[in-house]
């Protein structure tokens, strides 16, 4: 595995606030047309404007699983973005197609081999924790040279094909300690679910200096240690469940300190498991710029296209979707006609998408940006 490439972006420790959260619920797709992407002009008489050159993208959407929440919104930031693109006109054009996976991950590479052979998908966009693995590992589609681009999953994998646009849950585990840290925060409890991927379990000990509690069964005999301690936070390593579930075994144990957990937990899922009576506060991981740092010329391109394209607000996984799909779309711009390799030659450059790079050119992780953000407290 190549070694992961910093981002030349800092993870900054910005103050904690809160952002409202997106309603997942509702997506009503207005009319295509509007700002445009600030992509190379082309005179409306030549050839170039007149045959773009298309490019297909596929993407499988798992609306079943641990992530489906996360997954629809990675989508609808990703999709605006392309629509943007095609509608500034130029040289390229980007035929996204989607499909709902099988929850069968087996089911769900033979769609993916489908879009490649079918659609002529040289891409494959944004799959998560499910499918990821089984299609990195996939004979079949490295065969058809087919590139995984943009994963929603934070999994640490070595395929050759896939180019992540965000750090993997280890990194956010070992800032998640760091940054806590740094806000003055000493006593932290560590909890991982045992089918989490956690790399590094030792170090991320002895970075917290205390031994991780494994969360079985209900989770309540976790929380009894865990409140016995009175630790200030408790970072979580697992999904919405195991997230939102020991919080609330924590509530009934009198514990409402912040409860930390990584970009696989769903802010909008967690809170409802944890009803409106909870008086904790609820920190999750970011691995790209959230809604709150209205700064940056990326956050701000995408609200904007947010509300022309989509009837619903911002969130930390729309703006993630936003930016994979940004540095794909400009990554693409500059590739020549060919096959795979001039296809991985154009994946690997740096590049910015408003106030936020992205570079593969060491590695095929473009970038390892974490920091924290409250997504709900009392």
């Amino acid at each position: 595995m190549s070694r992961p490439c910093r981002s030349t972006t800092p993870a900054p420790y910005p103050p904690l606030r809160a952002h409202p959260p997106a309603d997942a619920g509702r997506r009503r797709l207005l009319a295509a047309t509007g700002m445009a992407l600030a992509l190379p002009a082309v005179p409306v008489g030549s050839a170039l404007a007149q045959a773009p050159r298309t490019v297909v993208v596929g993407h499988l959407v798992d609306r079943s699983g641990a992530q489906a929440d996360l997954a629809r919104d990675y989508l609808a930031g990703a999709k605006v973005l392309f629509d943007a693109v095609n509608a500034a006109g130029g040289a390229m054009r980007i035929r996204h197609v989607v499909r709902d996976a099988d929850p069968d991950p087996r089911r769900a590479l033979a769609q993916a081999v489908s879009l490649a052979d079918s659609e002529q998908a040289g891409l494959l966009f944004g799959p998560g924790d499910r499918l990821l693995p089984v299609l990195a590992s996939s004979v079949e589609l490295v065969r058809r040279g087919i590139q995984i681009v943009a994963p929603l999953s934070g999994l640490a994998l070595s395929a050759d094909n896939v180019w992540f646009t965000r750090a993997d849950y280890q990194a956010e585990l070992d800032a998640a300690a760091q940054q806590l840290r740094g806000y003055g925060l000493t006593h932290i409890a560590l909890a991982v679910a045992p089918d989490f991927a956690v790399s590094s379990l030792a170090r991320l000990e002895a970075q917290t200096g205390t031994r991780a509690v494994v969360l079985e069964g209900t989770g309540e005999a976790a929380a009894r240690r865990i409140a016995a301690a009175r630790p200030g936070a408790v970072i979580v390593a697992g999904d919405t469940l195991a997230y939102a579930g020991l919080g609330r075994a924590l509530a009934a144990q009198g514990w409402y300190g912040f409860l930390v957990g990584l970009s696989s937990v769903s802010a909008n899922a967690a809170r409802e498991i944890l009803g409106r009576g909870y008086a904790g506060g609820l920190v999750l991981t970011q691995v790209a710029p959230g809604p709150q740092q209205a700064t940056l010329r990326v956050v701000k391109e995408h609200v904007a296209r947010m509300k022309q394209y989509l009837d619903e607000p911002p969130s930390p996984a729309t703006l993630a979707g936003y930016i994979g799909a940004a540095w794909l779309a400009r990554s693409l711009q500059g590739a020549r006609p060919g096959g795979t390799a001039e296809l991985r030659r154009a994946l690997q450059g740096r590049v910015d998408v408003g106030d936020f790079t992205l570079d593969f050119t060491h590695g095929q992780r473009g970038s390892q940006y974490v920091t924290l953000a409250v997504s709900g407290a009392r």
